[in-house]
């Protein structure tokens, strides 16, 4: 006997196809973009320079230069809550054991809270949330081949919808995961280094733009 299938069943179906191919779970939809950031400004970033770190706006690009102290971090100050964050970096310190890349919903007050979509010099990548001083893991560092090692470029993608992350390098999809601490704050860029190391990058091509889940 025939039975009509539901359009639940069959969404149902497909983002359990695109989880066994390994892709996202959810789709979405841009809408405006909010900023289309080329650096020219410095006001419109976080400037810090003391003690062989480095935050500034130089040449055209928002440069991040710091040791193994922990992470360090610079915000711009306009508010966002579901967004989508993409921006190319630039490794420049020969250092590969690091970690570097962007923020979204940083929390106004710049006391660390936040969520970390993150790449190393190695070859990894991890989702994390910031809580004050300590970057807490919510996806685990995985290496992947989709990260450009050592001195090279990379476009990092964040989305952040709700309590829906999603973290994208150079258009690959990597990992995603549902968190609800954070509803919106700043975008920023974080860096640090490990074992002694330090590094330099730098952040350019920057837009955010206004996101909505669309399945």
């Amino acid at each position: 006997m025939y039975r009509k299938i539901s359009a639940w069943v069959i969404w149902l179906v497909l983002v359990l196809l695109l989880a066994a191919c390994g892709g996202p779970s959810q789709e979405y939809a841009l809408g405006d973009e909010l900023l289309d950031e080329s650096f020219s400004e410095e006001a419109a970033w976080e400037t810090y320079l003391d003690d062989g770190i480095a935050l500034q706006v130089v040449d055209g690009a928002y440069r991040v230069q710091t040791g193994d102290d922990g992470y360090i971090w610079g915000l711009n100050e306009a508010s966002h809550d579901d967004v989508v964050i993409e921006v190319t970096s630039d490794q420049l310190s020969a250092f590969e054991n690091n970690a570097y890349g962007v923020i979204c919903r940083a929390d106004t007050s710049n006391n660390g809270d936040g969520y970390y979509f993150l790449i190393s010099g190695d070859g990894y990548y991890t989702i994390s949330k910031g809580e004050g001083d300590d970057v807490t893991q919510l996806v685990e560092w995985t290496a992947s081949s989709a990260v450009n090692s050592g001195q090279e470029s990379n476009t990092i993608r964040a989305v952040c919808i709700g309590n829906y992350l999603a973290m994208y390098v150079n258009d690959k999809f990597l990992a995603e995961i549902e968190d609800s601490a954070y509803g919106s704050g700043y975008a920023g860029f974080a860096a640090t280094a490990f074992e002694g190391g330090d590094t330099d990058i730098t952040f350019d091509n920057l837009t955010i733009t206004a996101a909505s889940i669309s399945n």
